[in-house]
């Protein structure tokens, strides 16, 4: 949460079709990840609530931050899980307390390990030599 730019406040300030559109695919993959395929018409009255739940509750988080959350929460979180203001809800808050919880035992928050492995593994994909299979017609 250090860099105030990529907030969400801030971004939907910017340019609030992006933020919208940004919003819709975090869904999308919501959905995805749970093995559902989504309604168009149902993803778009979902998406304006995510967005207005985004905008008004959870303004001070960056989206990055809000796809870990529901991540976390998918993968903590015994099925049947629904996509709905209820599920990411507590999926965020949930991600909030245990944040809260961790700074206050002075651990480092589970989002900024996550966010260093992610720029290790990706240097080290970065430094990999691509090797092409296949005939060189």
């Amino acid at each position: 949460m250090n860099d105030k730019s990529n907030r969400i406040e801030n971004l939907f300030k910017k340019d609030p079709k992006k933020f919208t559109v940004d919003c819709y695919n975090i869904l999308n993959e919501f959905y995805l990840s749970l093995g559902h395929v989504p309604e168009a018409n149902m993803l778009n009255i979902l998406n304006k609530v995510f967005v207005e739940d985004l905008v008004t509750r959870y303004f001070y988080f960056d989206l990055e931050q809000i796809k870990f959350a529901i991540n976390k929460g998918i993968k903590d979180n015994d099925p049947p899980i629904f996509v709905n203001v209820p599920t990411w809800n507590k999926f965020i808050r949930d991600f909030k307390q245990s944040e809260i919880n961790r700074r206050a035992n002075n651990q480092v928050e589970e989002y900024s390990i996550y966010k260093k492995r992610v720029e290790s593994v990706s240097k080290l994909l970065d430094r990999r030599e691509v090797k092409k299979i296949g005939s060189n017609k």
